[in-house]
């Protein structure tokens, strides 16, 4: 799928599709391998491998037989969602910046980018191709930190059932899923790091750059620093909440065997009782009618005898 925008005055407004030529913004998406591979084929790019194998950023300059200079610069954008595997939790956004042109290509729509694209209002026309892509760039690290956000708040809810029901079965899977999203994260963010340096580095180059170009690179750069430092915490508490689990599931256990112990001593004496009044000998009660109610007394004494000794050992 394609979806084309055209410059009018200060604002992106969506054009024909049919226009793609003289668009200024073309987002592409899907399975539109035709127009991607005229430019694999023209600059010498791989735009598919880098869309299919999602797992690192690609930054590169791009020189035309008019000794015109591009960019290809590639971010990656974590997908958080239930049930997700470790392969499909990241996607990947490339961008050609050409002098007058932005192409964005993903593997699938990506929401944000063409409602961000639409009637977006820009402040300098003469650079508006910087000023877009740093605001795209600038809104998806908003969502990214927002998507961290959300990870914050699954962490609470964990947090809640292991208080309220203990280390239960279904908590391991929402630790394991928690943990899942910190490492698609993780390499996320470690990733785009280094694409918004090649970014900030060809940028700041340019001698006319404004002050407010520069702001919004050194917010990017702040966004990215805040996530970081997140991510570092929010890692090391997961670690530090599965210790706790598999402590809480140790002592469960141990509970439990310390349980079936006792019970298993307690009913030693019953049988070793029943044992001892069925050898073939002359035993006590044997020629009474009341025989096996005396047995059954005398083990029930005692059994609670020893019960009461392992309460007063505090073995129970």
């Amino acid at each position: 799928m394609l979806k084309t925008y055209s410059l009018t005055k200060d604002t992106l407004l969506v054009s024909s599709e049919s226009n793609i030529k003289n668009s200024s913004i073309v987002y592409v998406y899907g399975d539109e391998r035709e127009y991607s591979e005229s430019f694999e084929h023209k600059y010498d790019l791989e735009i598919g491998n880098i869309l299919t194998f999602d797992d690192q950023v690609a930054y590169d300059t791009m020189i035309d037989r008019n000794d015109e200079k591009s960019l290809l610069v590639s971010f990656l954008f974590p997908e958080v969602h239930e049930g997700g595997h470790l392969h499909n939790l990241m996607t990947s956004i490339v961008f050609l910046v050409f002098k007058n042109k932005l192409i964005i290509f993903t593997k699938q729509k990506l929401k944000f980018i063409p409602e961000l694209l639409s009637n977006m209002v820009l402040r300098d026309v003469n650079n508006f191709i910087e000023e877009v892509l740093l605001k795209i760039i600038q809104k998806d690290f908003h969502v990214m930190l927002n998507h961290l956000r959300g990870v914050k708040e699954k962490i609470d809810d964990l947090e809640s059932e292991i208080s309220t029901s203990g280390s239960l079965r279904p908590t391991f899977g929402d630790l394991l899923t928690l943990q899942k999203y910190m490492i698609a994260l993780s390499t996320t963010y470690g990733a785009n790091h280094k694409a918004l340096d090649f970014i900030k580095k060809h940028f700041t180059t340019i001698n006319d750059i404004d002050f407010t170009t520069k702001k919004i690179i050194g917010g990017i750069y702040n966004t990215s620093n805040t996530m970081d430092r997140i991510i570092l915490g929010y890692s090391q508490y997961l670690d530090d909440l599965e210790d706790m689990i598999n402590n809480m599931i140790s002592y469960q256990l141990n509970m439990i065997m310390k349980t079936l112990t006792e019970i298993s001593i307690v009913l030693t004496i019953p049988t070793i009782i029943f044992g001892f009044w069925g050898i073939n000998v002359d035993d006590p009660f044997e020629k009474s009618s009341y025989g096996v109610f005396a047995v059954l007394i005398i083990s029930v004494i005692l059994s609670l005898i020893c019960w009461l000794w392992l309460r007063r050992k505090k073995y129970w």
